[in-house]
């Protein structure tokens, strides 16, 4: 792989000093491992708390609240005209041309509550900024086309667009206990930065302890379901595995197999059970080698993975490292 530009190539050659500085280490710890290392550490936290910032900060508490404080500000005539303008346009659009139409319309049932509703979800409910006019405009737009109500009686919908506009406010009481609740969660957060004053440490275990109690509230059910209900569901199976009325050998002594292998490891963790006997012993000796096959297995498989990423390396030093700077110079 040949660099596209010098930048390219420096940023190739930043990075294969770096990781020979990292195998340097094979050798003996040195002061340029500990360089790189303490530099991998600072871009990593650097990059967490850009990355935290961007996806959690900013779009879950700065903007919702810039919104928020918009939307108090707002004048509310201005955006109960903008909803009366776009239904009026609506109701042209879709107007009937005859009387017989009309009449037709007029009977159609018309979900009054399901359009307040509407409209909230739209406005008062939604993150949407009601200063920007253009923004208000198409959201009715778009809620009024997208709707699964029935919009067709015009005279229904515009009578309950004109009682929505006397009622409406900029914002509902769910969008307070919303904002409440961003700002409760914000300052939660910022007890976490109690750690740096030993006097004041003790304050971040109100915090931490929210933090735990909700992610283990989430995380019980979660592996439940998959560690033990998806085990067990998994372990019920066929001892023979027949296709076609054969039997299947392979498939069937896989079964017994993986039977066996959870009985003998099931019985070998209990240890409240004299083992004595040699049925005993022997079934413990089996768990205890299905045990040492699993542990193996997981450190093999452990192993690969950490050769696969130092191939990646040796690869990367030797293609665009070495061959990429001798082809952008012209060897």
């Amino acid at each position: 792989m040949i660099p596209d530009t010098f930048i390219d190539l420096t940023g190739i050659w930043v990075a294969a000093l770096l990781t020979l500085c990292v195998f340097s280490f094979l050798i003996k710890d040195n002061f340029m491992f500990k360089l790189t290392e303490a530099i991998f550490v600072g871009v990593s936290v650097g990059y967490g708390i850009v990355l935290t910032y961007q996806n959690g900060i900013k779009p879950k508490i700065e903007k919702p609240l810039i919104k928020y404080v918009h939307n108090l500000k707002v004048d509310k005539s201005a955006v109960t005209n903008t909803i009366i303008t776009e239904i009026n346009h609506f109701i042209k659009s879709n107007k009937p041309t005859n009387e017989t139409q009309l009449a037709a319309c007029a009977a159609i049932p018309f979900n009054e509550t399901g359009f307040g509703v509407l409209m909230d979800e739209t406005l008062t409910r939604s993150s949407l900024d009601l200063a920007n006019q253009p923004d208000v405009s198409t959201a009715v737009q778009n809620a009024l086309k997208n709707s699964t109500l029935n919009m067709k009686n015009i005279f229904a919908l515009e009578k309950s667009a004109e009682k929505y506009s006397k009622s409406y406010k900029t914002v509902s009481l769910s969008r307070n206990l919303w904002v409440a609740y961003i700002i409760f969660s914000l300052f939660l957060g910022l007890l976490f930065l109690s750690r740096f004053s030993p006097k004041h440490a003790w304050i971040s275990r109100y915090p931490m302890a929210y933090l735990l109690g909700i992610g283990v509230g989430m995380a019980m059910p979660l592996n439940f379901q998959t560690q033990i209900l998806g085990q067990i569901q998994a372990s019920i199976i066929p001892i023979v595995h027949t296709v076609s009325g054969t039997i299947d050998w392979s498939k069937s002594i896989g079964n017994i197999s993986l039977i066996v292998g959870i009985l003998s490891v099931l019985y070998y963790f209990f240890f409240s059970l004299k083992k004595e006997d040699i049925f005993s012993r022997g079934l413990t000796k089996v768990g205890i080698a299905y045990l040492m096959i699993g542990f193996g297995a997981s450190f093999a498989f452990t192993i690969m993975a950490r050769v696969s990423l130092l191939i990646g390396r040796v690869e990367f030093l030797k293609e665009e490292w070495i061959m990429g700077t001798l082809k952008y110079f012209g060897f």
